[in-house]
């Protein structure tokens, strides 16, 4: 069987240099993987290394990554660090205390009893422009479901472009999956993405006002 490939391109005009930019984005759905069973989908550690001092460090990527899902999403998005708090609390493990290869092989190992999936990011940054991938997997067998690759000149190696590369998945991954559901699935899903939009809109107003996220504010209280 031969997997089944989506390919866009999508052509964004700039001001500057009276050029186009070119943002190109490449998905592919492994053999037999149902994507529309996927409800809920856990951020593990990513495959990134700081290169610039304009990146974030690996542990602010993965919450970006989280809060891009949060906010974007239908689909419900576990931060990295409550399932690390989740394992610790149910095995007695501290992943923050393994190595990455233990960590990671811990992680896969306890985190189908908090999510149905995971999505990996990684980060080719060593060039001047980043390249990013990202890959969902099944969390009840760890075999890859979806895999999602970004790369723009206009993609810059900063938390802001990461974090609206991240939002860039996950409203493609929605609306890919969305393409398999009956009417009345659709019209849900499509129900939770207009709720997703207006908590996003809601969370910017609050942190705008106040310099802070709500959110973080009442889970500090």
């Amino acid at each position: 069987m031969t997997k089944k490939f989506f390919v866009a391109v999508m052509m964004l005009a700039m001001l500057f240099t009276s050029s186009i930019a070119f943002a190109a984005f490449e998905e592919m759905i492994e053999d037999d993987a149902d994507i529309t069973a996927v409800k809920k989908i856990a951020v593990a550690f990513p495959n990134y290394y700081k290169t610039e001092d304009t990146e974030p460090d690996i542990y602010d990527f993965a919450r970006e990554v989280y809060n891009a899902g949060r906010f974007t999403s239908s689909r419900e998005i576990i931060a990295y660090e409550d399932v690390v708090s989740s394992i610790r609390r149910d095995t007695g493990i501290d992943i923050h205390s393994l190595d990455v290869p233990e960590a990671e092989k811990v992680y896969k190992q306890y985190i189908s009893k908090y999510a149905d999936s995971y999505v990996i990011v990684t980060v080719t940054n060593s060039s001047k422009r980043p390249w990013l991938f990202f890959y969902i997997y099944n969390a009840a067998d760890n075999k890859l479901m979806y895999t999602y690759s970004v790369q723009s000149n206009v993609l810059d190696k900063t938390t802001k472009d990461y974090g609206k590369a991240a939002e860039d998945f996950f409203k493609q991954f929605d609306t890919t999956a969305k393409r398999n559901l009956s009417k009345e699935e659709r019209k849900a899903l499509e129900e939770k993405q207009k709720a997703a939009r207006i908590y996003k809109r809601h969370v910017e107003k609050v942190t705008y006002k106040t310099g802070k996220d709500k959110v973080d504010m009442v889970r500090k209280k």
